[in-house]
């Protein structure tokens, strides 16, 4: 067979080159055509061969119905036995648009349509051109998605081809699709409304028109027998790549993405990630690294999840003509379109979700010089503190100094003020400044000018990552932090309380600051331990 594609204005179609679509529709023929969720592949939906063609020329099972698409309200009597009055509301409130309804059918509607089942899918388009064959072809036209059973529906006259080039006789290209995923395929014959297929019509707006609660059947249920309604049975919108779907807040999503895309990379494979928008910059790096191996493909903003959705199965394809081997995919809110979104993702991963990876413990280190009263003290306060206050993120602390000596033991001042705080510094033991602890280090806090001073001359890659306590709380610390060696308990005493009252300023501001690194895969470079468990210094 030689497919004919005919160029049709999307807004405008020339009624002529319709005819010539409707004339195969008529003979037996298959068109695809577009509508504004994908295209469809139709054939006349009361002639059993041409819905077989159907079939045979997507290779799709026979126990997977079809739906039949009408272009007016009064095409649909015939093809059912009754219309509930909840069904004749929606259809008064979505029609034409991608709202698809269950009705028990009738006796015109052949048996190899509804894949044996007492109901038949219906819809009405809201597209020019889909309007315009369906009215010249006088016929209802039965039409899933015009690609090869279980992959990416189309949503240009291109992935048609891509997909069915050679297997049908006309492709009708009016562009591309405005929505991008199909319609929502309601059922309305239970106590409550289910929607089988979340799609172009949102839950919420089902519901408020329906003034009831509506369902939803869960995406990865299983089907016994045939399904009551396409895409509940089989997998869908697959990929050639290994697909997987990310889960998280969308910055843990980004991490996970750019540690795991990073391990398949070193291996030699290709990566491509589906992102939102406003993660796109952050994957730049891992571009420049492994360059022709790596692709980030923009779905857009996660505010606009109509662009999303229009971009999903082009950019899933395009993720293929990349080659790429793995295709790892961000997961958005699910609200609104952001159902249908979710949904088809998750066919087309499979199911395969990717948890966050492990958040790695934020990591400080104080510097004072001896190591044995000001750094370790300020150690076991933020400990303390940062575990009073409930903090969101694994903590590791340590501390060393500039000048120590190893193996001396916490100054016996030091221990007394502290155990009155409940904290025990029994088992610390002084430490020099080594380079490791410098490049494990995500924030050093010094306790004077001078300690800074001499961390930055010795390891000038802590610029940017170094301060002193000062700079950090600002005025509850005058200046420098004093040093109590040599002066007493009370000394010692007064050190720890501004230790502590500096540290409760403090703990907000290492969440936020702008020294922490960003990126998972940045802080998983240095190799240190996820565990959270705090080192003693």
């Amino acid at each position: 067979m030689k497919t004919r594609v005919i160029q049709v204005d999307p807004v405008e179609p020339d009624p002529r080159a319709v005819e010539e679509a409707a004339a195969v529709l008529r003979g037996g023929g298959l068109v695809a055509f577009p509508t504004e969720t994908v295209y469809g592949l139709g054939a006349n939906a009361l002639d059993p061969d041409a819905v077989t063609g159907i079939f045979r020329a997507k290779g799709r099972p026979a126990d997977n119905p079809i739906i039949v698409h009408v272009s007016r309200p009064e095409m649909l009597r015939p093809l059912v036995t009754s219309v509930p009055p909840s069904a004749e509301k929606l259809i008064f409130r979505f029609w034409p648009g991608p709202l698809t309804l269950l009705f028990p059918k009738s006796t015109a509607v052949p048996d190899i349509v509804t894949a044996g089942l007492p109901r038949v899918a219906i819809r009405m388009p809201d597209h020019p051109v889909a309007h315009l064959l369906i009215d010249a072809a006088q016929v209802p036209v039965a039409a899933p998605s015009a690609n090869v059973s279980g992959r990416p529906s189309p949503t240009s006259a291109s992935d048609v081809l891509e997909d069915l080039d050679g297997k049908v006789d006309v492709v009708l290209d009016g562009g591309p699709c405005e929505i991008g995923v199909e319609s929502t395929v309601l059922d309305l014959s239970g106590a409550v409304p289910r929607i089988l297929r979340p799609g172009g019509i949102p839950r919420e707006e089902i519901a408020e028109a329906l003034g009831v609660p509506v369902e939803v059947v869960s995406a990865e249920g299983e089907v016994e027998g045939a399904p009551p309604s396409p895409g509940m049975k089989y997998r869908h919108y697959a990929p050639r790549g290994e697909m997987y779907l990310l889960s998280g807040r969308p910055e843990e999503q980004r991490d996970t993405a750019i540690q795991r895309a990073e391990e398949i990379l070193k291996n030699g494979m290709s990566v491509a990630v589906l992102s939102s928008s406003e993660n796109v910059p952050a994957y730049l790096g891992l571009k420049e690294k492994f360059p022709g191996l790596f692709h980030v493909i923009e779905l857009g903003p996660r505010s606009d999840p109509a662009k999303i959705a229009s971009r999903l199965f082009s950019s899933i394809r395009w993720a293929d003509k990349l080659g790429a081997s793995v295709i790892l995919s961000e997961s958005f809110d699910e609200s609104g379109l952001g159902l249908a979104i979710a949904n088809r993702l998750t066919k087309a991963s499979g199911g395969k979700i990717l948890p966050p990876a492990s958040a790695h413990p934020l990591t400080v280190l104080f510097v004072c010089t001896g190591n044995t009263c000001r750094s370790p003290m300020a150690e076991a306060l933020l400990r303390k503190v940062w575990t009073d206050r409930g903090a969101p993120r694994d903590l590791r602390v340590f501390s060393r100094g500039t000048g120590a000596l190893p193996g001396i033991p916490a100054a016996r001042e030091a221990q007394a003020v502290m155990k009155k705080r409940g904290v025990d510094m029994s088992g610390h033991v002084s430490m020099p400044l080594l380079p490791s602890d410098v490049e494990s280090s995500d924030i050093i806090v010094a306790m004077t000018k001078a300690h800074k001073e001499a961390i930055l001359s010795r390891f000038p890659t802590a610029q940017g990552k170094t301060f002193t306590l000062q700079e950090l709380a600002g005025e509850v610390v005058p200046g420098d932090v004093p040093d109590p060696l040599g002066r007493g308990e009370q000394a010692y005493e007064e050190t720890a309380a501004l230790l502590e009252k500096a540290l409760e300023l403090v703990v907000p501001k290492l969440l936020t600051h702008p020294a922490l690194p960003k990126e998972q895969g940045d802080r998983s470079a240095s190799g240190r331990s996820a565990s959270g468990r705090s080192a003693s210094g």
